[in-house]
């Protein structure tokens, strides 16, 4: 009989507002943290045993479908095209695209010149030889096609080591500048790059300007975020005339701009940070165009002002706002403002001519569908590229030209193993929540089954940061829904499928309706009989895992088993620790726990790892990465064994630990399968299908 792994106990306690947290496992969490997340290695010999008896307890509990496990990461690994290329991007006299050799884990990023030669620029796969774990964040050319910048992390810590090569001969022009984040921006000038710095506790807060070949030591810092609850990102802006440098939280931005044509040009505000206002910014022929919630425009408006007039008394509506509708992003081209919007939980794209500013909207037909503008280095262009799917549609990648309206298919995602979505179904619901509300709803199934409550269910729900969770198109999820199973999105409060208050009554002291929304909808299922109670999984990652461990504590009844991946479970500790990369930025989504009581006891209510109790708990799969940053290592550690302390039945507990990777996982394309076949063999395993 496999031994279930235990973890000794040291309680410490800590006084918050007059109530003291208990925690048996705090001492898990070493004073050199920063560094075991750089290299696994420094951490401590118990801990590290440990996660490796908790590895080998998953790998003896699922022994029985290792075969299984096989077939079905062979199945994953079929319905992806093995030599795979992606549609170019032309940037001038050249295009570049990435393309897969075959069995490669990671692309080969290469370009198609003048005179239609063909070069590799950089072969990742090439590179990554040897390494458990190669992540690219970034690699971009220079304006005039001569150079290139990349950055690497080797062990998924989001630590990156900057390097430039000259494309022509690969001579390395400037080597491993290191503890960079994943964005790189190229001046005009071609000889010089900004990037940014982490800080010491993985912040990311300065931002260099680097001359191509000299010592970074030598780089001038050009700004700095001394607030650590904002981070700082660059980017050039679409008509490659100014520099934008966006510092914010999850509530306000703040936008620096520099003329880079203009050498005499000084780094300046855009507009000043005001609490609670959020702005986005790019430039074309003359103007700035600002998308922005000012003026109570909760859902976000379209402004306007000459690039030599910023200040807010010359923003001018450019695109009114309307209260159903919340406008997403936007592109600026030379004659063309093109926008994606959000109406009823629907993507739509709106291209205005700015000419005469007359616009039409690009039609699509399909119920629930996945829209998205995609990036292009042109400015001067009357063609975008978007990408669509839906739930039962594989990706399809169109160039559109704005003037004559012709839509040109580029490519249809290909499923070698074979796809047919006449074989099933998907539906869009509006569930009634508790309050009244209804939540979007996305359930899609084998076609003609009867719904009678029999069927096993997987409800995926994340709700949180705004983001929305798109009604796309993913292979994975077929190997369940082939095999019986119903598949389900809730869109959540939380994220912002219906808009800006959809996210803001997810959230600080609203956040228990994300949870809410959830249960509602899993109940909503059961009425409509396309499941039963105890014959649900539910599946979420990171702030999703939050959820999970929500439900775990309060809904135990209702769910047969739970997958929570990389799962924020450990809230109130996390969130007193000043020092973790993402706690202070973080407080305007969760509360401050530190300077206010009701932020605490209303935290500390709904904490997974503290809410934690005596009672029969679902089967549940807990999975993390040993470097991750985001979700640190000893969150997911203590809460399964806490669990196991605490719960009253024989049902699995497993708590999977890649110890080559962080928050995102396995970073090779079929080693990340892996990782899906995992979770799936434990949804057949405790629902005793095959």
């Amino acid at each position: 009989m496999t031994t279930i792994p235990k973890l000794r106990k040291e309680t410490k306690s800590i006084k918050v507002h007059g109530h003291e947290l208990h925690d048996d496992y705090a001492w898990i969490k070493q004073d050199n943290w920063q560094e075991v997340l750089k290299n696994p290695a420094k951490l401590n010999t118990e801990v590290q045993n440990y996660l490796y008896q908790e590895n080998d307890f998953v790998k003896q509990s699922l022994k029985d479908k290792e075969q299984l496990s096989e077939t079905i990461f062979q199945e994953l690994k079929n319905k992806i095209k093995d030599k795979d290329s992606s549609v170019p991007i032309k940037d001038g006299e050249y295009s570049y695209f990435t393309e897969y050799a075959e069995a490669a884990e990671y692309p080969c990023f290469k370009r198609n010149g003048p005179n239609n030669r063909i070069e590799t620029i950089f072969d990742a796969q090439q590179r990554a030889e040897g390494k458990t774990f190669f992540n690219l964040a970034s690699v971009t050319h220079s304006h005039d096609h001569r150079f290139m910048a990349y950055n690497v992390d080797t062990n998924g810590s989001e630590n990156y080591l900057l390097s430039v090569e000259h494309l022509d001969n690969k001579k390395i022009l400037t080597k491993d500048i290191p503890n960079t984040t994943g964005e790189i921006i190229w001046d005009t000038d071609n000889k010089h790059i900004y990037y940014i710095r982490l800080d010491h506790n993985h912040r990311p807060n300065r931002i260099y300007k680097h001359l191509v070949g000299q010592d970074h030591k030598l780089d001038e810092l050009i700004f700095e975020e001394k607030d650590p609850a904002f981070f700082c990102s660059v980017s050039l802006s679409q008509s490659k005339e100014y520099l934008l440098i966006r510092t914010g939280d999850h509530q306000t931005s703040e936008y620096y701009i520099q003329n880079i044509k203009d050498k005499t040009s000084k780094l300046k505000s855009f507009f000043p940070k005001t609490t609670r206002h959020e702005y986005e910014i790019d430039h074309g022929e003359g103007y700035f165009y600002i998308l922005t919630n000012t003026d109570n425009c909760n859902n976000f408006k379209i402004m306007r002002c000459a690039d030599n007039k910023v200040d807010k008394k010359n923003w001018e509506d450019f695109v009114e706002y309307k209260s159903d509708i919340f406008i997403i992003n936007f592109i600026i081209l030379k004659n063309w403002l093109v926008y994606l919007q959000r109406h009823d939980g629907v993507n739509q794209i709106i291209i205005q001519n700015l000419n005469n500013n007359n616009s039409h909207q690009i039609q699509f037909t399909e119920e629930a569908y996945d829209l998205n503008l995609l990036n292009q280095y042109e400015f001067n262009t009357d063609w975008i590229r978007f990408s669509f799917s839906s739930p039962i549609t594989p990706k399809s990648i169109f160039d559109y030209n704005c003037v004559s309206k012709e839509r040109i298919l580029k490519k249809i995602q290909e499923i070698p193993s074979g796809f047919n979505s006449d074989l099933y179904t998907c539906k869009r619901f509006l569930c009634p929540g508790h309050d009244g509300v209804t939540i979007p709803l996305t359930v899609i199934h084998k076609k003609n089954i009867e719904l009678n409550g029999s069927h096993p269910l997987l409800l995926y729900g994340y709700g949180s940061y705004g983001i929305t969770i798109p009604d796309s198109f993913s292979t994975n999820r077929f190997s369940l829904i082939d095999r019986g199973f119903i598949y389900a999105i809730a869109h959540i409060r939380g994220g912002r499928e219906k808009g800006q208050d959809w996210y803001e009554n997810g959230k600080l002291l609203k956040k228990k309706n994300t949870f809410f929304d959830f249960i509602s909808c899993a109940e909503f299922l059961c009425e409509k009989k396309y499941t039963s109670p105890k014959k649900i999984i539910a599946q979420g990652g990171s702030a999703g895992g939050l959820l999970m461990g929500y439900i775990a504590n309060e809904r135990p009844d209702l769910f047969l088993g739970i997958i929570a991946q990389v799962p924020f479970v450990d809230i109130c500790n996390t969130m007193l620790d000043e020092d973790l990369p993402l706690t202070v930025t973080e407080i305007p989504e969760w509360g401050d726990l530190k300077n206010n009581e009701e932020a605490f006891h209303y935290i500390r209510s709904y904490s997974p790892y503290d809410n934690v109790k005596q009672q029969d708990y679902p089967h549940m799969l807990i999975t993390g990465g040993i470097t991750d940053p985001r979700v640190t290592y000893w969150e997911m550690t203590k809460w399964a064994a806490k669990i196991r302390d605490y719960k009253t039945n024989d049902n699995l507990l497993l708590l999977k630990m890649n110890m080559d990777a962080g928050h995102s996982g396995a970073s090779g394309r079929y080693d990340y399968l892996k990782e899906v076949a995992l979770d799936y063999i434990f949804c057949l395993k405790i629902t005793d299908q095959k």
